[in-house]
């Protein structure tokens, strides 16, 4: 998703910015077109592999932080575990409580 975001937007950016320098210039119309079409798919693919490899560093450090997180939380169990405590579940399973 962010590869795609980051290509189209690259490739409009560079369309645009090649169309405004060829109307400053005064090139005539077939050429500005033909460079920003160009500068356009030129861009969208750079944007499509630098959003890709943001896409790839974004999902590996997610993996990351959830393999820290299970990690803690399997400590905190074996801890549990250790030490007797009861958990929610087991404390409310106690039954009524008559007066």
């Amino acid at each position: 998703m962010i590869a795609r975001y980051s290509g189209a937007t690259l490739g409009l950016l560079a369309f645009t910015i090649v169309i405004t320098a060829g109307l400053f210039t005064h090139n005539p119309f077939t050429v500005t077109l033909s460079r920003s079409i160009f500068a356009l798919f030129m861009f969208c693919i750079l944007g499509f592999v630098l959003g890709g490899a943001a896409q790839l560093a974004v999902n590996e450090n997610t993996r990351q932080r959830k393999m820290k997180f299970r990690e803690k939380l399997q400590t905190i169990s074996a801890i549990k575990d250790d030490t007797g405590l009861k958990t929610e579940a087991e404390v409310g399973n106690t039954g009524p409580v008559s007066t």
